[in-house]
C-alpha cells in the first residue's frame, strides 16, 4: 500500500539504513550497559576491600595505644561495626613471637568476607616492640 501526500510517495515498511541506523543504536546503548555494569562491580569490589583495610588498621591502632604488656591473645576480632558491612565477615587477629625474640611481637590482622561466591581477604602485619618504637 502506497501513501501519497502532494507529488510525495511513500511505502510501507522501514528502510535499509532505518534499520542499520537502529541497529547501531541498540549495539551502542549494549556496549554502554556492559561496560557501567563492569565499572559498578570493580567500584563496589574496591569499596569492601578499603573496609577491610579500614578494619585491620583500626584493630592495628588499638593494639599499639594499649601497649605491649596488655596485648591480648590470638582470637577473633569482634564489636567493630564496620565488620558487619562485609559479606559473610569475620576477622582474626594473631599475635607470636617475632623470630623468637620474646620482646618483639608479629601482630597479624586478617580480615576475610565473600564475594560472588569468592573468598576475598586483606592481610596487615605489624612489629610491636616491648620498649616503643
Amino acid at each position: 500500500m502506497k501513501l501519497e501526500i502532494g507529488n510525495w510517495k511513500f511505502k510501507e515498511g522501514f528502510t535499509l539504513i532505518e534499520i542499520l541506523v537502529a541497529l547501531f543504536v541498540v549495539v551502542i546503548l549494549g556496549i554502554l550497559l556492559l561496560t557501567t555494569s563492569g565499572t559498578i562491580t570493580q567500584r563496589h569490589s574496591s569499596n569492601l576491600q578499603s573496609i577491610a583495610a579500614k578494619v585491620a588498621s583500626k584493630e592495628i591502632e588499638r593494639l599499639r595505644d594499649i601497649g605491649y604488656s596488655q596485648l591480648p591473645t590470638s582470637d577473633p576480632i569482634t564489636g567493630d561495626p564496620d565488620l558487619a558491612k562485609l559479606p559473610s565477615a569475620n576477622a582474626q587477629r594473631t599475635i607470636t613471637n617475632y623470630l623468637d625474640a620474646p620482646e618483639i611481637k608479629l601482630v597479624s590482622i586478617t580480615v576475610s568476607w565473600q564475594l560472588n561466591g569468592a573468598n576475598r581477604q586483606v592481610l596487615m602485619e605489624t612489629l610491636i616492640y616491648q620498649y616503643g618504637l
